[in-house]
């Protein structure tokens, strides 16, 4: 690469960047996407997040298509460049969201490979608040699988996968303690993991937070309605 790609390279990340931090996600992919080498990775992995972003407000089959596009760009980014954080931490969210398309038995079967890309995330990089935040809804849903599909993780698994609300809390607490209110769904996630162990007080709190955020994104809209509709209920 000469010293004229690189920076634009550089200028491309940067760009992207500022404006998925903006919540710009269409602009972001209209980036990412001219920029001249696609198969860098760093546009791969950015091009997996932004796809992941938008798969959210749109319907199906589109939304479907975007996941599974975004999911084959995380995958090859991984293969370029496997001590990442970033790339481990979209991988595993683009596999989870992948296999939950592909059926209740698939999602269970590929929990373990989604559990190992976050930690590796988390391990990679211990301060970065939103790997936290994800492995802690790994643990959240594990602790609240349904019988029949914790039924197929027994068959699936010698040892099964295993997660407990307590898990969960300490997850979402460290990501809180690293970026305190960076995120309205970790908001969200601590009131439900509080109600989930008893703790209404603290619950009441951080579900309050969620519900009074002032929305820029899917994510935080959707956080908004479920965190005002369990404070109706407590």
């Amino acid at each position: 690469m000469t010293d004229e790609d690189a920076k634009n390279l550089a200028y491309t990340i940067q760009h992207a960047d500022q404006l998925y931090e903006e919540n710009n996600f269409q602009e972001t992919y209209d980036v990412l996407r001219k920029f001249s080498e696609p198969d860098k990775f760093g546009i791969k992995w950015r091009l997996a997040r932004v796809l992941y972003k938008l798969s959210k407000t749109v319907p199906s089959p589109k939304k479907e298509e975007m996941i599974r596009q975004g999911f084959q760009l995380a995958t090859e980014a991984l293969v370029v460049n496997d001590n990442d954080f970033a790339t481990h931490k979209w991988y595993s969210i683009l596999l989870d969201a992948k296999s939950s398309l592909d059926g209740i038995k698939e999602r269970v079967l590929q929990l373990e490979n989604v559990k190992l890309h976050i930690r590796k995330a988390v391990e990679l990089n211990p301060c970065d608040s939103n790997s936290w935040f994800v492995l802690g809804k790994f643990y959240y849903g594990l602790a609240e699988l349904p019988w029949y599909q914790k039924k197929i993780v027994s068959t699936v698994f010698a040892t099964p996968l295993a997660g407990t609300f307590e898990e969960a809390l300490e997850c979402f607490e460290k990501a809180e303690s690293i970026k305190p209110n960076f995120y309205s769904p970790n908001h969200l996630m601590l009131g439900k993991a509080y109600q989930a162990l008893k703790k209404t007080d603290k619950a009441k709190e951080f579900l309050t937070l969620a519900a009074n955020v002032t929305v820029h994104n899917e994510d935080e809209r959707e956080a908004k309605e479920e965190a005002t509709k369990l404070l109706q209920k407590i």
